[in-house]
Order: structure tokens, then C-alpha cells, then sequence
């Protein structure tokens, strides 16, 4: 009898504590998004995106703004303008316009988050091309929240390999990995709206170096073997032997449905080579060349291969150019080539500028579509 009294009470008391301590969310103040600006003196312009839940509210979000001299206290300074007990814990997007990466750099702003062990690490960081108040005050009418419809552009835009996905505790791992440099996903406005942009490159100490179109972007996520099959891409074919449909192109399209990697290192008195061998599995989804596809295989898989060849070298190019590596060859230097590696480890962007890098891609077609003719 005793023991189901005893049993009954905690029964009771676990129901309890679950009711304790608890909040209305119209008595909190969600962030969501922030977004972060620099003015003219350096002032560091600090927004915030906080969902509205109010049913008398017309907006679904408000924009908090305010100026600090650091992030810290850009958000500490949250609390004098929201209706209700702020809370980070949640934040989804932080946005960081050029400027801010031109000038101030990314470690140094990521510093508080990666400190305050309230702060998500799994919010993702996007670099924007505008000031961060026409971003934030875009036109969502027609779409979900801004805070879910920035996520959800993200994540489709890496989907779909136009750009780069990172998250603040991805981009920690790339700042302290010597053998690999950071990068963000970029996004522009283009009629009142946001669009994926590209990628932007940034150095070791956090600033904005280069930016990647969407079609380089798909180049790089190849090279860091970061896909999801199939991938869709067009070969512009530069073989004099094959006739246009048309006087305006010599397109090829076509879906990548597997991608084979061997990535070979070496090293001699400090100076790296990086041969990367690359095998497609191809399927052709239109062909606006005078070709038979099933006659003309063989050529046409080399054409495909060497106009993959040259989109792959013109980025590598831009990267050693930059003395970047967003690839992470410097983890193959460290594996394969330890001891050449540990002499250059502090400045491998500079060394990764003068490595020799080639590329091998090898194709074929294991698909020319449902018709034949």
C-alpha cells in the first residue's frame, strides 16, 4: 500500500515539474536571425529578426536594430528595444555583409559565439552583397517567416550545388584547420528578392578575399567531394569538329550520377603536387551539337572531360591566386607528405599558390536518354 502511494506522489510531482518555470512566447523575444553592418566609423550596426506572435500583429517579423562597438554588446543592447526577456539560444541565420568582412573580419565576430556556450553553433553564417537592412526588409509576404525562408534557401542552394553551406561551428573548424581556408555561402538581392549569389572566399585572419559564381561553386564542391547526386550541369564544347545545332551554341547537358575520387600527394624539398583523378558516370540530357551519341561516344565523353578539365583549373587557378585553399588539399599534405608539411603548416596558403596541382577527369556515358533518335 505504502509503496503505490509512493509511486502515485512521484507520479505527481514529475507532472508538476514540467509545468514549472515555464513561458508564454508572447512574453519573449525570440532572435532568430541577426544581421550585422559596419558604418562609416567603424561602429558595428547590429540587427535582429524576431518573429511577431501576437495575433493583432500585422507583420510576422520585426527588425530590432542597434549600434555597438562589439557584437557582445550589440546584443546585450537587444534587451533596451524588445517587448520581452531576450533569448539567442535559438538564432538560425547570422548575416554578415562585405563590408563587414572587408573591414572588421570574421574571427574576431564569431569570438563571443564561440565563447557563450548559450550561443548555437549550428546557426548558419551567409555572407550579403547588400547592407544588411534592405536584406532583412526584404518582400516575404509571399513566403514563410524571414528567418525559415533564409534557412531554407541556404540549404536548398547547397542542394542544388550553387553554393557553399556553413554553419558557425563549421566555420570554427575551418579558422583553427591549417590545411584548409574558410568560406561562406553568398546571397544578392535581385528584384526584391533574395538569390543565391555564390560563394565567398575568405582568408585565415577573417576577411573577404575573392567571391565563386554558382557555377564555380559547383566546381569547388566537387573538389571537396561535398555533392548530392545527380548534378546538373552544361559542357560548352570547344572541338571544331562538332557542328552546332544553331549559330548561337554548342551546348551539351548533362547530370552527373556518380563521381569516383583518387586524390594522389606528393612532395619534394617543399614543393607539393596534387594530382586529383576524377571519374563520372554521366547521363545526357540534351545535345545541341551534330552528334550521334551512341556512334560518336568515345569523342564526345573527351569533349565533356576536357571542357570539365578547364572550368576545374580556372578555379584552382583563382585559389592559388588568392593563396587559398577552401579544397582542404592542405589535409592531403599532411597525411601523405607529414614532414614537408609541418615546415609550411603556418603559411600553407602561401605554399598551397605555388603547388602544382593537376586534374584528370575521366567520363562516361552510361545514358543517352529514352529516345534514340
Amino acid at each position: 500500500m505504502k509503496r503505490r502511494l509512493l509511486i502515485i506522489l512521484l507520479c505527481q510531482i514529475l507532472l508538476i515539474t514540467g509545468c514549472l518555470g515555464q513561458n508564454r512566447l508572447d512574453d519573449l523575444t525570440l532572435i532568430l536571425t541577426i544581421g550585422v553592418d559596419v558604418r562609416k566609423d567603424g561602429e558595428l550596426e547590429i540587427y535582429s529578426a524576431v518573429p511577431v506572435f501576437q495575433r493583432e500583429a500585422k507583420k510576422k517579423t520585426e527588425i530590432l536594430h542597434v549600434h555597438a562597438s562589439s557584437f557582445r554588446e550589440g546584443r546585450d543592447r537587444f534587451d533596451d528595444e524588445a517587448n520581452g526577456l531576450v533569448q539567442t539560444g535559438k538564432v538560425q541565420n547570422i548575416v554578415i555583409s562585405k563590408k563587414v568582412l572587408m573591414k572588421k573580419g570574421l574571427l574576431d565576430l564569431l569570438d563571443v559565439i564561440f565563447r557563450d556556450p548559450k550561443s548555437s553553433l549550428k546557426a548558419d553564417l551567409i555572407m550579403a552583397n547588400e547592407p544588411i537592412d534592405e536584406v532583412l526588409n526584404v518582400d516575404v509576404s509571399d513566403k514563410p517567416r524571414l528567418p525559415v525562408y533564409l534557412r531554407e534557401l541556404i540549404k536548398s542552394g547547397h542542394t542544388s550545388e550553387a553554393s557553399v553551406y556553413t554553419t558557425a561551428r563549421k566555420a570554427y573548424d575551418q579558422f583553427y584547420e591549417k590545411g584548409i581556408t574558410p568560406y561562406l555561402p553568398e546571397i544578392k538581392i535581385s528584384d526584391n528578392k533574395l538569390k543565391i549569389a555564390g560563394t565567398a572566399l575568405i582568408d585565415k585572419r577573417g576577411y573577404y578575399v575573392d567571391s565563386l559564381s554558382s557555377e564555380e561553386s559547383i566546381q569547388l564542391l566537387i573538389l571537396q567531394r561535398d555533392t548530392m547526386h545527380p548534378i546538373f550541369m552544361t559542357a560548352q564544347i570547344k572541338d571544331k569538329s562538332f557542328k552546332a545545332k544553331d549559330e548561337e551554341s554548342k551546348n551539351v547537358s548533362y547530370s552527373i550520377d556518380y563521381t569516383h575520387y583518387d586524390y594522389k600527394t606528393k612532395a619534394k624539398n617543399g614543393q607539393f603536387q596534387f594530382d586529383l583523378h576524377l571519374k563520372y558516370a554521366i547521363v545526357l540530357t540534351e545535345i545541341l551539337v551534330q552528334v550521334s551519341p551512341v556512334e560518336d561516344k568515345k569523342r564526345l565523353e573527351r569533349a565533356i572531360a576536357s571542357d570539365m578539365k578547364k572550368k576545374m583549373e580556372a578555379v584552382i587557378a583563382k585559389f592559388q591566386k588568392n593563396q587559398l585553399d577552401p579544397i582542404g588539399l592542405g589535409k592531403f599534405a599532411r597525411a601523405y607528405a607529414y614532414n614537408d608539411w609541418k615546415r609550411v603548416e603556418d603559411d600553407w596558403g602561401k605554399t598551397f599558390s605555388k603547388a602544382k596541382v593537376n586534374v584528370y577527369p575521366e567520363v562516361e556515358i552510361i545514358s543517352i536518354g529514352s529516345l534514340k533518335k
